[in-house]
């Protein structure tokens, strides 16, 4: 792995490991295949560690780029999956060993480790590395310390969807008091963004979630106060959700609306049905990942862009809706890791994990994932195998 290397005696470091890979573009029980003849990559600079991967975390965009992004585009054969936690085993010259004199600072790496983070989806493309493997070697950069208190699979779900929480949470700029309606509160980012909002607006403010009825119990123990079900309406004289989100968040009185919206799923629905229960104005916005793919198919996608287009834009008079609309762009960021970290720590935020996959069985993860209706976040089991 050459001289820019720091290698501790804590494991050796194979030639050849395994991982999940494709080499064309489609859904992953069509394209991807477990080899075990793949590299072990070597370190990329002197500030990039190589990490052993424990385990790895799945996320709806990886399905979205394996059926989307032609190999014209992306290098083969392609390694699945960016979200990981696992053990730092090698690192470059220029990662450094011992803390800093700054006081506080945890951004050291020598081997021995652990560690989570992310690979970003541009070094992903172009390189093909990726987390669905038994070692990853990233800039330090990418990854943080992983608290003692946070098993490795919990680790490895905060990176992508944490980082989507805290935009989230940051656009919707909520206050102690305020009233807030959660879509999705028990997803792979909604189970992030509701512990965020329910500690955002203290006891004093009300989290009502937005999910399906056998979520409901893990919704409150989130942070919801209530949760309604999506499939159906709480009220009997109403004909569906909306309409019961109307009829009791819509009086005419100020305090009766929500102060924001939170849609960790992204519904269109929901969005063209707000201004009956969300507060007018620029500080009561509608806040999304924006809307949500119906199919992984050109035309859904084609669909999807319009909806972003007339979301952002379209006036009243055209058909656009009478709220403010802010849809985020999450990136993993050295902050947000950091961020994530000390929340993790501190317990201000718990990764729940809907499934555990041995590394055979990721498939049937993907399978699962591909349903949206995931609880928290779906983890594969990468150890390495001579571990």
């Amino acid at each position: 792995m050459g001289e820019t290397e720091q290698t501790g005696d804590i494991h050796k470091i194979p030639k050849i490991m395994r991982a999940w890979v494709h080499t064309s573009a489609g859904s992953a029980r069509s394209v991807l295949q477990l080899r075990d003849d793949i590299p072990v990559p070597e370190l990329p600079s002197q500030t990039s560690v190589l990490v052993r991967i424990s385990h790895a975390a799945l996320q709806p965009g990886e399905i979205v780029m394996m059926n989307f992004v032609p190999f014209l585009f992306r290098k083969s054969p392609a390694i699945a999956e960016v979200d990981f936690s696992g053990v730092i085993v090698s690192a470059g010259k220029d990662v450094p060993q011992k803390a800093s004199t700054n006081a506080g600072s945890l951004r050291y790496f020598p081997p021995g480790t652990p560690v989570f983070g992310s690979i970003p989806v541009s070094a992903h493309l172009k390189t093909g590395s990726g987390a669905l493997a038994e070692y990853v070697a990233v800039e330090m950069d990418c990854v943080a310390r992983k608290p003692d208190s946070v098993s490795f699979e919990e680790a490895a779900g905060l990176a992508v969807s944490g980082s989507t929480a805290l935009a989230l949470i940051d656009a919707a700029s909520l206050s102690h008091g305020e009233k807030v309606l959660l879509n999705g509160p028990c997803g792979g980012v909604g189970h992030f963004a509701c512990q965020l909002a329910r500690q955002a607006v203290q006891s004093d403010g009300l989290v009502v979630g937005i999910c399906s009825s056998s979520k409901m119990n893990l919704a409150k123990k989130l942070g919801c106060d209530e949760a309604l079900d999506y499939h159906s309406s709480p009220d009997p004289g109403a004909n569906s959700l909306v309409s019961s989100l109307a009829s009791r968040f819509g009086g005419d009185a100020e305090d009766d609306k929500f102060d924001i919206v939170i849609d960790s799923f992204g519904s269109q629905e929901l969005w063209r049905a707000c201004p009956s229960f969300l507060k007018p104005g620029a500080d009561h916005p509608y806040v999304t990942v924006g809307p949500a793919l119906q199919s992984y198919s050109v035309g859904s996608m084609l669909a999807v862009i319009g909806q972003m287009l007339s979301n952002s834009l379209a006036p009243r008079w055209a058909g656009g809706v009478n709220r403010a609309y802010s849809q985020i762009a999450s990136f993993v960021t050295v902050d947000k890791l950091e961020r994530l970290r000390e929340l993790a720590e501190e317990k201000r935020l718990v990764a729940h994990t809907g499934g555990v996959w041995e590394m055979e069985d990721a498939q049937e993860a993907y399978e699962n994932l591909s349903r949206k209706h995931a609880t928290g976040k779906l983890v594969v089991r990468c150890l390495a195998s001579n571990v």
